[in-house]
């Protein structure tokens, strides 16, 4: 895919190659990369690119990822969600990967659960208690940790999350839960959609 990026983002993603060099540990470095996002999300550049980025996300239909950056030496990338009005998510977590989940336009509302069964990660049935729901607007980056189960869902507009992940999804295992009876179902996530950022 092509690499090419805008240049403020190429600029954080300079920033963030240099955390990975200094060789921080994981939560130091993605609250180092948090605070580099949040001005990122900013900056008029990339909110004027993405009036123009087509819709990945459709009601309740499968999601789809814009991949922007992969990089070749540390594996972190950059995509964007782009949910239509009132589309949601189903509930998931991302597997081991963390995810910096920015809101560039528009806003939703976020709900987290724990899983409180003693079950293993990749069975069910589980068990799930709420642990929190929270409006987010524009600006907001919800920092995910591996395994964090959650589930967003868009108000009556268009919502676009830019995003930063530790490793490409399609890379590893992630899971889906039906809170009605408990199964937990195994997948790779969102399609990824090469696409460029300039």
């Amino acid at each position: 895919m092509s690499q090419q990026l805008l240049p403020v983002v190429q600029e954080f993603v300079n920033r963030v190659r240099r955390y990975f060099q200094q060789s921080y540990e994981e939560t130091e470095l993605w609250r180092r990369v948090c605070a580099d996002l949040e001005l990122l999300l900013k900056e008029p550049d990339l909110k004027k690119s993405c009036a123009t980025w087509p819709d990945t996300k459709k009601g309740n239909g499968p999601p789809g990822n814009l991949l922007f950056y992969e990089d070749p030496d540390y594996k972190f990338v950059l995509n964007a969600l782009v949910k239509t009005p009132l589309a949601e998510t189903n509930i998931h977590d991302h597997g081991k990967s963390w995810t910096l989940y920015g809101v560039l336009e528009g806003g939703e509302h976020i709900q987290r659960w724990q899983r409180v069964d003693s079950n293993p990660r990749e069975s069910g049935p589980a068990a799930l208690k709420q642990d929190g729901a929270f409006n987010v607007t524009s600006g907001y980056i919800d920092l995910v940790p591996p395994w964090q189960i959650h589930q967003e869902k868009n108000g009556n507009h268009r919502t676009i999350g830019f995003i930063v992940r530790s490793q490409r999804s399609g890379t590893f295992d992630q899971y889906r839960y039906d809170t009605n009876n408990g199964s937990v179902h195994a997948n790779r996530g969102p399609t990824q959609i090469p696409y460029e950022l300039c």
